[in-house]
């Protein structure tokens, strides 16, 4: 009997269960989606005052993201005809306040890049201000605007681009020193040098050098839509601490700025109002809810799939390990199909920038099929011989197996590829 009762009971759930878990097969875009009709359907959901991150797509309530550092400029200006007008606003409220007479000054010699056009000294002697008073509106712009504004060179400008990325945790302490001496090599993607310079191996390079050209920006002006746009958002997140450790995140309801409208006591007293509220109020909570839930869901999904893959994102797909949608969910106590649900159409982003398929942490052959390729680069290569330079690797691969890998990444027999 007491079986009886656990099962029916579970049934009675499974509904509920359902419902929280609505929103969870929906892709970024779909997930937006949702979130702006229910703002223009339901009096009772508001979004709180703010603007979204260019970077992330996160909705801010100050004027940066807490993830990307990005300045959010003010809706109703456009930065191709006033790049530094909203600047210079946002300046103003930094600067001290007898130093601010300069701020104008200081815009008026910033290019089209965000660079000062002369030093700061020469500045002060050019207008007759005292040194002191350009190096406090120098950095109060530097203060409230995008990171790497109002340097004097596009190299202390991508410094300062790369000094953002170590502070924030996205880049390890030596990228700066990379920036400053290697900026040449990485143009040419020369990583043999640099490994050499640095003592790293070459995909630690690599992966830096992915990271300057997806994160460093010749420029220092930042543009914000004046409403919230998806394209090229992912559906997670993925950030390296200060201590090296992989954190994941979700957009969930705080992400989106959501939360229940104030309503005044008098509207609340009247009985005719108030039941019409009640209906929103309910659809508000529990839009609030699935959109908790999925983030939970996927988050728990995620991370466990980035800590299993830890080796992928520090030193690429040679270091992929076997994952597959039933590993995890044996691991997290999940469904098989939830954990389907959350890859499906999913998309996340790597440290260094790069945007690709949740899928991709997923496989049982990844690491094998990208040591074929890298031996069939080095010229014509038999199956026999992939197989046993696969063995030297660890990988025990029978011979009509690597037939298959070889013709599904387009190689010919031989080595060579096919066109």
């Amino acid at each position: 009997m007491g079986l009886e009762l656990q099962a029916r009971a579970e049934l009675r759930a499974v509904p509920g269960l359902l419902q929280s878990l609505r929103l969870l097969p929906l892709g970024y875009d779909a997930l937006i989606g949702t979130v702006e009709q229910a703002l223009t359907d339901n009096p009772m959901l508001e979004r709180s005052a703010g603007s979204v991150c260019p970077g992330c797509g996160r909705h801010c309530t100050s004027s940066k993201c807490p993830r990307c550092s990005s300045v959010l400029r003010y809706a109703g200006r456009d930065p191709a005809v006033m790049p530094f007008d909203t600047l210079e606003a946002a300046a103003a409220c930094e600067i001290r306040s007898d130093c601010r007479a300069a701020l104008p000054v200081v815009i008026a010699h910033l290019s089209g890049r965000g660079l000062l056009d002369a030093e700061p000294g020469e500045i002060a002697a050019a207008h007759g201000l005292a040194p002191d008073v350009i190096a406090e509106t120098v950095r109060a712009i530097k203060a409230a605007g995008p990171v790497g504004v109002a340097e004097t060179s596009v190299v202390d400008l991508l410094l300062a681009q790369a000094r953002g990325l170590v502070t924030a945790g996205d880049a390890a302490p030596w990228i700066v020193d990379l920036v400053r001496d290697h900026l040449e090599a990485v143009a040419a993607g020369d990583t043999a040098t640099v490994a050499r310079a640095f003592g790293i191996s070459p995909q630690a390079v690599e992966a830096a050098f992915r990271l300057v050209r997806a994160r460093l920006r010749p420029v220092a002006v930042v543009e914000v839509p004046e409403r919230p746009e998806s394209a090229g958002i992912p559906d997670v997140f993925v950030y390296r601490t200060r201590s090296g450790v992989f954190e994941v995140e979700v957009p969930d309801s705080d992400w989106f700025g959501l939360g229940l409208a104030d309503v005044q006591p008098a509207v609340r007293a009247n009985a005719d109002a108030s039941a019409w509220l009640a209906g929103h109020e309910r659809a508000a909570r529990e839009l609030l809810r699935q959109l908790d839930t999925r983030a939970s869901v996927l988050r728990r999904v995620a991370a466990y799939m980035v800590d299993r893959q830890a080796g992928y994102f520090e030193r690429g797909a040679a270091a992929h390990v076997p994952l597959t949608r039933t590993d995890v969910a044996v691991e997290l106590g999940l469904h098989a199909s939830t954990v389907s649900r959350c890859v499906a159409g999913k998309t996340l982003r790597h440290p260094d920038g790069e945007i690709v398929p949740l899928a991709d942490l997923l496989g049982g052959a990844v690491a094998i099929k990208a040591r074929i390729a890298e031996l069939a680069a080095t010229g014509r290569v038999s199956d026999a011989r992939l197989c046993r330079a696969l063995a030297d690797s660890g990988h025990i691969v029978a011979r009509r197996t690597v037939a298959k890998y070889r013709a599904e990444l387009g190689i010919a027999a031989g080595g060579l590829r096919r066109t």
